[in-house]
């Protein structure tokens, strides 16, 4: 009871004060700690970018006073750009992008644009000619894995969850219908792609087949090296993939035609918006449209459907994203 009567005779009579700390119990251990408390407590001028680190786990002593200097929005990579020696506005900038990814900071650093565009082009190997920089795939549990003209399967992959596609077209019928004697897909994507088809009949009077389903590596090989002197380098690259980088090598794509029309031609369909605006609730994308050329290297088709997944197909069918689009900020 006297302490309390002092400390109101203190505030009210005397005018003393009773500094409060800007940092919570746990924060001020952790200073106390590095020694730091009392710098962080009277130098700090960004105290909520040092809060924002120390909650965490990213503080590091030697660098407090860069925290204090910047008005940092996130923790991630903040570290791992300040032992790189950028400007404070660099690091400010590319930490608040979710998808940054340090493995290409020498990359951003070259590029142009905002924060974000720098982060998004590489990430989606804008700054890249086609085949400069080859990955090879590695996990394929996971349905948006990309192939394309960076990324390979291995040479001699072959999924090994494949079944037949009980929609398939009908030689000599179809037209473009495939000369392969088996027709098949990767479990997960035949049995969407038979749920699409069936909404696709019960829904619109669509009949829609699968005229190209999954091609091993080494019919891509041959079908890449017929085309190749037919139509030179460029054209051929611009629509046939090299072995290894075809979608069709992933067993998750699928090329369709409906109405025994020609498959280049079903986007003058009437029936064709129904395709596109409803392909994504059972998981499957439309993988080379038309407007995104320019991020897939690809020409345009209309017939190439990519599973990808639902949650997936969800999310690039309302902010029309392509593939690369999507991946590029994971």
């Amino acid at each position: 009871m006297k302490k309390i009567f002092f400390l109101i005779l203190c505030l009210f009579i005397s005018g003393c004060q009773i500094k409060q700390s800007h940092y919570t119990e746990k924060q001020q251990e952790i200073l106390r700690e590095e020694d730091v408390l009392e710098f962080a407590e009277n130098n700090c001028e960004q105290v909520a970018s040092l809060q924002l680190m120390l909650d965490e786990e990213a503080f590091q002593k030697g660098y407090i006073e860069d925290y204090c200097r910047m008005d940092l929005t996130s923790s991630s990579h903040v570290n791992f750009l300040l032992e790189r020696g950028l400007s404070d506005e660099d690091v400010e900038g590319y930490s608040a992008i979710p998808y940054f990814r340090e493995e290409n900071l020498e990359r951003y650093l070259k590029a142009e644009g905002s924060y974000e565009e720098r982060v998004l082009n590489v990430n989606m190997n804008m700054d890249l000619k086609p085949f400069e920089m080859i990955s090879i795939v590695n996990d394929f549990s996971d349905m948006t894995l990309l192939v394309n003209k960076f990324n390979a399967l291995p040479e001699g992959y072959v999924p090994d969850d494949m079944v037949h596609v009980k929609y398939v077209c009908t030689q000599g019928i179809d037209y473009s219908c495939t000369m392969m004697d088996q027709v098949v897909l990767r479990q997960e994507a035949e049995e969407a792609f038979e749920r699409f088809v069936e909404s696709a009949l019960e829904e619109k009077g669509i009949g829609i087949v699968a005229i190209a389903a999954y091609r091993s590596y080494q019919y891509q090989k041959d079908l890449y090296n017929y085309y190749l002197p037919i139509y030179g380098q460029e054209r051929t690259d611009q629509f046939y993939a090299r072995p290894g980088q075809s979608e069709h090598n992933s067993g998750l794509a699928v090329d369709i035609t409906f109405d025994h029309i020609r498959y280049t031609d079903i986007e003058n369909h009437e029936a064709y918006p129904w395709i596109l605006e409803n392909m994504h609730r059972f998981g499957f994308i439309l993988r080379y449209p038309e407007d995104k050329q320019e991020i897939t290297r690809y020409g345009y088709e209309s017939w190439h459907l990519r599973y990808v997944g639902a949650e997936a197909a969800a999310i690039m069918y309302e902010n029309n994203w392509c593939l690369e689009e999507y991946l590029a900020r994971k």
